[in-house]
C-alpha cells in the first residue's frame, strides 16, 4: 500500500477523470524519452540523495531505499510512490520531497501530475500538504489498530 502521484497527458479542457481513463486505455509500445528520464533521475538525486536505477525494455524505474520512494516511467505515464511508513512531521517531510520530485517530473516530461489521495492536481496539492499528511496519519492509525507494524509505528 502506497501513497501515489500519477502523471499523464492531459488537455486543458480535459477532466482528470477523462485524462486518467485515457491513460489507462492507451496502448503504446513507445519507450519513454531518455532525456526526460535523465532529468527525473537528476531531480530525484537532488531531492532525495542517491537512488538505484533500473532500465527495462519499455520503462525506467528508480528507488530511494531510505525513504522507499519509487518512480516508474512509461512512455506516457509516470508514477511516484511512497509507502505509508510515515506520520506527523515525518510524513510532512516525505510529502514535501515527493511533491518537489513531482514538480520536476511535470517540468521534464510535460505530463500533468495528480494526487488521487487528496483528489487534486499536483499544483493545487502542493499548496495544501496538510491534506496529504492527514492521509498518511489516517493510514498509520489504521495500521496501528490492526497491529500492522511499519518503520514509523514499529
Amino acid at each position: 500500500m502506497s501513497y501515489d502521484l500519477i502523471f499523464v497527458p492531459r488537455g486543458d479542457d480535459q477532466s482528470w477523470e477523462d485524462a486518467l481513463k485515457a491513460a489507462a486505455e492507451a496502448d503504446t509500445a513507445e519507450r519513454p524519452r531518455a532525456e526526460a528520464w535523465d532529468g527525473i533521475v537528476a531531480a530525484a538525486r537532488q531531492v532525495l540523495g542517491e537512488v538505484s536505477v533500473f532500465e527495462g525494455a519499455d520503462n525506467y524505474e528508480l528507488t530511494h531505499e531510505p525513504t522507499g520512494v519509487q518512480v516508474s516511467y512509461y512512455a506516457d505515464e509516470v508514477s511516484v510512490t511512497v509507502p505509508y511508513w510515515y506520520r506527523g512531521g515525518d510524513a510532512g517531510d516525505v510529502v514535501t520531497a515527493v511533491y518537489q520530485l513531482g514538480a520536476a517530473v511535470e517540468a521534464v516530461t510535460g505530463l500533468s501530475g495528480y494526487d488521487p489521495q487528496v483528489e487534486l492536481p499536483l499544483a493545487e496539492a502542493v499548496e495544501r500538504p496538510e491534506l496529504a499528511v492527514a492521509a498518511f496519519d489516517e493510514v498509520a492509525e489504521s495500521f496501528a489498530r490492526r497491529g500492522i507494524s511499519s518503520p514509523s509505528n514499529g
